[in-house]
């Protein structure tokens, strides 16, 4: 009689809380914090009940009779929170069971029951000399005065620092523990490649340093989840890695890179979906061409083709009928180390107003397309980008102005600031700082609009102009009979040394084009001998893009 009538008062005090709670809008401030701290010691004195309970029920053996494998089972199946949460209150029982202390400071809401679950883990995979001092009165005083200063979260790491003190062989055996439980898979899936894995806490933990770095602070205009920044970092460190090389230039071990293949079709038509606008969306290009490729003969989106021809070696390679390789040619476009230097003096990491991501995890951006626009690869025309701001310029067509600071506005920083738009005109990012009256400094130099190139703002005219139709430029593949300058000589001809031509009337000279090597004079040669005794061959190229 007297338990009915114990869980029927219990049961009325409960849902007469419960209808004052249902007004807290009501209520002051104050009573609504006084009825959750007082909430908070009933959970744990309800706690310390229930462990009695637990203890009990354990102890007779009467859990037995529905045929559970275990009590932690038995406790599953009767309360429906599960296993897991039958196992941490089964544990949470003991300790407050066999801690006296430990169960006065709960039900006096010193402490949390939180903080209980801590100890109770800690004990739950404790060695010899930690489970005596967790039994002993002094190793739970120790406990305890650090649980009534801290939450569960620092107290949690505190019991973690006390146990390996007590036991530092213990340490080292749960980490070597942790090491041999480590794992990394890779799979491929039609949505993407899924990462998964398991590593131990100090490796977790240099991962997780690196990936804040790389992260950085978000920009104002940066609407990524925290999820998506930590994909994008791990991206950006495996870029970096892949660009990895000694002091001399040489990569390190076996040269690592991503290959991209790009049939000639291919080509003309990613050209010719970028000069009709946005790249993200690919368009019909004209009918069914097949997508550029990587290692594993993945497919790769329009605009991700088009970031990483933005900052990789090309080579052309030409292949016959059956898709076998049968010439390669000669490596024509990435900024070189010095030109890299320049641009990182003058930009100091990446150049999107607000990123700060450091200059080791930027990659070299073609500000005048290289691909579509002939953007030349200088260090006028290339500007840092982190990885995130780099897709972003590339799927989203972005106009970048460049801006030259007054000396007075500079405080010791870059005199360069650039401000980045969508086609429309709407500013996306402006990093020019402002004067006492609000207005920003500094004079246009330069800007890059997709499509149409560079436009020089000082005076000079516009480099790298959109090209008149029909007109071809070096990379769109040969006409019917026409001699590439990479072919190689032919029989009885002089190779020309290219160089800037003569000016004709008051328009720019083009970009210099680069002074051919011997190795593609002898594949060149190769080439054109096997165009003109095979059928069926076909220019494509390979692109090996090592970022950064």
């Amino acid at each position: 009689m007297a338990v009915h009538e114990a869980g029927r008062g219990l049961e009325e005090a409960a849902r007469a809380v419960a209808r004052v709670a249902a007004r807290a809008a009501d209520l002051a401030a104050d009573e609504r914090a006084a009825l959750l701290g007082a909430l908070d010691v009933v959970g744990g004195v309800l706690a310390t009940a229930r462990a009695d309970l637990l203890a009990a029920q354990r102890e007779s053996g009467a859990w037995r009779a529905k045929g559970d494998p275990t009590f932690e089972a038995w406790r599953a199946r009767t309360s429906r929170a599960g296993m897991r949460a039958a196992a941490t209150e089964v544990r949470r029982g003991e300790v407050l069971t066999s801690m006296p202390s430990v169960r006065e400071a709960v039900e006096s809401g010193r402490v949390t029951v939180e903080h209980v679950d801590v100890v109770a883990r800690t004990a739950a995979t404790a060695s010899e000399p930690v489970r005596r001092a967790l039994a002993s009165p002094e190793g739970q005083a120790e406990l305890l005065q650090v649980a009534t200063r801290v939450d569960a979260g620092r107290f949690a790491r505190a019991v973690a620092r006390w146990a390996a003190a007590l036991d530092r062989s213990a340490l080292e055996r749960g980490h070597q523990a942790q090491r041999a439980a480590r794992f990394l898979n890779l799979a491929e899936t039609p949505t993407g490649t899924r990462v998964s894995g398991l590593l131990d806490s100090v490796a977790g933990h240099r991962l997780r340093l690196a990936l804040e770095a790389v992260a950085g602070k978000p920009a104002p205009d940066d609407e990524r989840s925290p999820e998506q920044r930590r994909a994008d970092a791990l991206e950006t460190l495996a870029g970096a890695a892949l660009a990895m090389t000694s002091s001399g230039g040489v990569p390190v071990g076996p040269r690592a890179s991503v290959t991209m293949v790009l049939r000639e079709e291919t080509w003309a038509a990613l050209r010719r979906t970028a000069r009709g606008g946005d790249v993200a969306r690919g368009g019909d290009a004209g009918g069914a061409v097949a997508p550029a490729t990587i290692d594993d003969d993945a497919a790769l989106p329009p605009s991700e083709t088009a970031r990483l021809l933005c900052d990789c070696e090309l080579t052309r390679v030409v292949v016959d009928a059956q898709g076998q390789p049968l010439d390669l040619g000669r490596a024509v476009r990435l900024h070189t180390p010095a030109q890299r230097r320049g641009i990182t003096v003058r930009d100091g990491g990446c150049f999107w107003p607000g990123c700060g991501a450091p200059t080791r995890w930027c990659e070299v951006h073609h500000l005048a397309w290289w691909d579509r626009d002939d953007g030349p690869t200088s260090v006028l025309d290339g500007a840092l980008a982190c990885s995130f701001h780099h897709h972003e310029l590339h799927r989203r067509d972005l106009v970048v102005t460049r801006y030259l600071l007054p000396a007075g506005a500079r405080a010791g920083e870059s005199a360069v600031r650039y401000v980045v738009a969508t086609p429309e005109g709407r500013v996306l990012a402006d990093g020019r700082p402002a004067d006492a009256a609000g207005e920003p400094l500094g004079t246009a130099v330069r800007r890059w609009v997709p499509g149409h190139g560079a436009v020089d703002l000082t005076g000079a005219g516009r480099s790298g102009p959109p090209r008149p139709p029909g007109e071809r430029r070096p990379m769109d593949g040969p006409s019917p009979g026409e001699r590439r300058p990479m072919d190689g000589p032919s029989s009885g001809e002089r190779r020309p040394v290219y160089g800037p031509p003569p000016r004709t009337g008051g328009s720019a000279p083009p970009p210099p084009r680069p002074r051919a090597g011997p190795g593609a004079r002898q594949g060149g040669a190769r080439q054109g001998a096997r165009q003109g005794a095979r059928p069926g061959v076909r220019a494509g190229a390979v692109a090996n893009a090592r970022p950064g």
